[in-house]
């Protein structure tokens, strides 16, 4: 009985570690968002390759925003096909934040090759497509319309006076995130977020590693973007938009994949299982190229968590990424289910290839 609860005490640790992780992403990539005016979109025009590039990048950025306005700009016609593939190649929802809490360096790697593989597919595509006439809608269901409609967010000493319940509530959870991290209580080492498999954890070095002090900055800098943002950015972006919509799935998503791994790794040994059995390997390339399809960010959360668990290679997560794309590309499903399909299926096409060539490579 101690053992589960010292397994369920292990995994809460892990569970708040990435859930604070993500939502301080989060919230800094919407103020940035916010504060971002759309100054490029009219150089596009005309411009494939600008196009891809640009929808590359934005799928880039972790989450759902990058995604959500690269459909957007498709719907209304200022990206082309080969460029909304590219972009969704990049996009791998709320995964990447987690990737970036286990291993900035990872995370690095990942996108830089996402980056290559979904320009080349957009290049591709559009001169595939070059004289096919695709369908698309004029109307365009919106997932949340606040990502697109923005009002600047001014930050002002004065904005800390009205202190709100939400704005006093965040204030608390960062704080309180901080001194877990200066006490030692949650650890960045190595990407060392508590591992499933094993027990063994690194408090014994510096709380002054790296790591540790890129997520310090990244807590100090949410902190002060909660502390001094305006009522309308608060409630409007970051309550409504991140924390209502974002914080328990998360929450429930990573508590649930990592108890049900904790718990496998203790009834039998997984690591050796797929090692041993190379058709493992392309099954779960496989499976990890089907579970991509769903447009939602969470069951994709168990390929991370084995490969930073070093039970998987390095080529399922990335043909996971390839596929997946969070929730990105679930407006484009409701405004056009054949281009949602037919960008799905040259995903999984090119997340099958890249994953079993990277699989033959060795990696």
């Amino acid at each position: 009985m101690s053992i589960d609860y010292h397994i369920i005490l292990d995994v809460i640790k892990s569970t708040l570690t990435i859930t604070y992780l993500v939502m301080m992403m989060m919230i800094f990539i919407e103020f940035i968002n916010v504060n971002s005016s759309g100054k490029l979109l009219t150089s596009l025009q005309n411009r494939p390759f600008l196009q891809i590039i640009f929808a590359s990048l934005l799928g880039l950025i972790p989450g759902c925003i990058g995604g959500f306005t690269i459909v957007s700009l498709f719907t209304h016609r200022l990206l082309s096909f080969g460029a909304l593939v590219a972009g969704m190649i990049c996009t791998h929802g709320d995964e990447a934040f987690v990737i970036f809490a286990y291993s900035p360096k990872i995370f690095l790697i990942l996108s830089l090759i996402l980056l290559i593989v979904g320009t080349v597919t957009g290049v591709l595509t559009d001169l595939f497509f070059k004289h096919k006439k695709l369908k698309r809608d004029n109307h365009f269901f919106e997932i949340h319309e606040d990502v697109h409609i923005h009002t600047k967010n001014h930050l002002s000493l004065k904005n800390i006076t009205r202190t709100s319940f939400q704005r006093i509530f965040l204030i608390i959870c960062l704080l309180l995130y901080i001194i877990a991290i200066l006490t030692g209580v949650f650890s960045h080492q190595h990407g060392g977020l508590p591992t499933i498999g094993d027990v063994h954890h690194h408090h014994h070095h510096s709380i002054f590693s790296w790591e540790n002090i890129l997520f310090l900055t990244l807590a100090l800098l949410t902190l002060f973007i909660v502390a001094f943002s305006s009522e309308h950015f608060l409630q409007s972006h970051l309550w409504k938009h991140v924390i209502k919509k974002h914080l328990l799935k998360v929450l429930l998503w990573t508590f649930a994949v990592l108890l049900l791994l904790k718990f496998s790794y203790q009834l039998f040994d997984i690591e050796a299982f797929i090692k041993n059995n190379q058709w493992t390997t392309f099954l779960l390339i496989l499976l990890a190229v089907l579970i991509g399809i769903i447009p939602e960010s969470g069951p994709h959360l168990i390929f991370v968590i084995l490969f930073f668990n070093g039970s998987i290679p390095f080529s399922i997560l990335l043909a996971s990424s390839i596929v997946q794309d969070g929730h990105g590309a679930l407006p484009l499903l409701a405004s056009s289910r054949s281009n949602f399909f037919l960008m799905k299926a040259i995903s999984v096409l090119v997340g099958l290839c890249v994953g079993l060539l990277g699989f033959f490579l060795g990696f």
